[in-house]
């Protein structure tokens, strides 16, 4: 108890000495001030956006190759629309008709194409469907009609994946854009810059910092965003292999 009396006594004391040194001496209170807790140092703070701006760099030049579309941010090369010869080597699909026609091809099209439904509940549809119809010609037309509806649903899906995947790595491309200007406007102020040339650097700090973060923020959902179309192709996969391992 004592001596948090003494320590309140002898911080009184010293402020009564400020104010008098202050009122007989002015220039005597740059020593009477408290220190001023220094802010991020703007070299740090470039340091940090220019990293992730070579980070963004680095992601850009392993995705983008030439002619590539450059809001594709993903590891894999775009392609646009899957072929059917990746997935299938049964029966032609030229000539056998349209699978909507097929009201039992269309059902289980539409059944089993959403991604919210489980690959093996899937393969279970498929495998019930095709033991469902008498082996020969028109079982293999129908479980070729029902891979080209699945191609072609699985298409649309992933072209709606595509679109999303692209706005992500538009907004990405523009925010390093944009900090990267910010980043050149930052260097052109001189350290020692007082005046507007201060605030105006203490703000650009700032910006840069919530650019950074805003930027690795959603640089880290990346890979999970660039998986989908790998997830969607691997399903189709799936579904191809299982009507073709009940071809007669």
């Amino acid at each position: 108890m004592h001596s948090r009396s003494r320590t309140k006594i002898s911080r009184t004391a010293r402020n009564d000495s400020c104010r008098a040194a202050v009122e007989d001496r002015p220039h005597a209170a740059r020593h009477c001030r408290r220190p001023v807790t220094p802010t991020r140092s703007s070299l740090v703070a470039a340091l940090l956006v220019g990293l992730a701006l070579c980070g963004a760099a680095r992601i850009a030049s392993a995705a983008t190759r030439p002619g590539d579309d450059p809001d594709w941010p993903c590891q894999q090369r775009l392609v646009p629309t899957l072929a059917a010869g990746v997935f299938w080597s049964g029966p032609s699909l030229e000539g056998i008709g349209i699978w909507r026609d097929e009201p039992k091809v269309a059902e289980l099209v539409r059944r089993i194409s959403p991604r919210r439904v489980p690959v093996d509940e899937g393969e279970t549809a498929i495998f019930s469907f095709a033991d469902s119809l008498p082996v020969g010609d028109e079982r293999n037309r129908l479980l070729t009609l029902a891979f080209a509806g699945l191609l072609e649903e699985t298409n649309h899906d992933r072209a709606e994946l595509v679109a999303l995947i692209k706005q992500f790595g538009r907004r990405q491309r523009e925010l390093a854009e944009a900090a990267a200007s910010m980043l050149d406007e930052l260097r052109a102020i001189p350290v020692d810059a007082s005046g507007e040339a201060t605030a105006r650097r203490e703000d650009l700090e700032q910006r840069l910092a919530f650019a950074t973060q805003a930027f690795e923020g959603a640089q880290r959902t990346a890979r999970y965003v660039c998986d989908a179309p790998v997830l969607v192709e691997a399903r189709l996969g799936r579904y191809a292999r299982a009507l073709q391992a009940r071809l007669s």
